[in-house]
């Protein structure tokens, strides 16, 4: 799967799932600061990705996730490497 694939299937979870509005997801968005998501939110999210790309991200990853363009980043190596 491409880096642009995961970004829009990330893009389109954090739309349909929590809401976020579709303009506000701009490659330096802060998961927290920028889109109003909270660790439960980053918690469910990191869930959602695990299953669906069958990865398993370590829990010391998820600080370097909180920006959009940092976890697309993460979630393409994963993939890269399973």
């Amino acid at each position: 799967m491409s880096r642009d694939e995961v970004a829009t299937q990330l893009k389109d979870l954090l739309v349909e799932r929590f809401s976020v509005p579709r303009e506000k997801l701009q490659p330096q968005s802060h998961l927290f600061d920028d889109l109003g998501l909270d660790s439960m939110d980053l918690l469910g999210a990191i869930a959602i990705l695990e299953e669906r790309y069958d990865v398993e991200i370590p829990d010391d990853e998820l600080t370097e996730m909180l920006v959009l363009d940092k976890c697309v980043d993460r979630i393409t190596q994963h993939l890269a490497s399973a």
